[in-house]
């Protein structure tokens, strides 16, 4: 079974060049384990994070419809190089969503109003937003991320997928979609 591919972007996690943390292993086990094509990119800028999102948006990555935003993160908003972005101010993403999915690796992103995320759901065209709500734990978000992408890489991206993903996840890791404040919004629950 072919799975569907993800889209990593991911922030400097750290100031320097002892970089140490890094979502490459998390994407290198769900490549060894289950065949999870991914494509890695780093952003430390909005401007290079502008140039991924437009060139992620082209045809040729449809087979990549789930984008891992990896980076820091604050109540509605996601740290990009220097700047704190509120969701409603990533114009990069207008438009491009359309039978895809975003995944905030991110703490408390998903902290904000519903109307924010109605406003960046209605902007961006997503099928769907998940990520956290509150501040994580490092290890334990990654190990949640697995089963995430895993889960969300098993079938093509709409509301039916969408709902068994929940249903999923839920079923296999509660407790820590719990602990983690992990939630899910769908566009075609937000605008029925």
């Amino acid at each position: 079974m072919a799975r569907n591919g993800i889209l990593c972007l991911e922030g400097d996690w750290e100031e320097g060049l002892r970089r140490r943390r890094s979502l490459l292993p998390v994407l290198e086990l769900l490549k060894s384990q289950w065949n999870i094509p991914y494509i890695h990119r780093t952003a430390s800028t909005r401007d290079e994070f502008r140039r991924v999102v437009l060139e992620w948006s082209r045809a040729k990555y449809r087979a990549y419809p789930i984008l891992y935003f990896g980076v820091h993160g604050a109540p509605g908003k996601v740290h990009i190089g220097n700047e704190a972005v509120p969701l409603r101010d990533l114009h990069e993403f207008s438009g491009v969503g359309k039978g895809r999915v975003v995944h905030f690796g991110s703490c408390e992103t998903l902290r904000t109003s519903r109307r924010e995320l109605l406003d960046f759901l209605n902007q961006s065209r997503f099928s769907a937003v998940c990520g956290f709500t509150q501040e994580v734990d490092w290890l334990h978000s990654c190990a949640l991320e697995i089963l995430i992408l895993d889960q969300l890489s098993r079938r093509k991206i709409s509301p039916q997928a969408i709902s068994a993903f929940k249903r999923n996840l839920n079923q296999m890791a509660s407790t820590l979609v719990r602990s983690l404040g992990f939630h899910v919004w769908e566009r075609s629950k937000l605008f029925t």
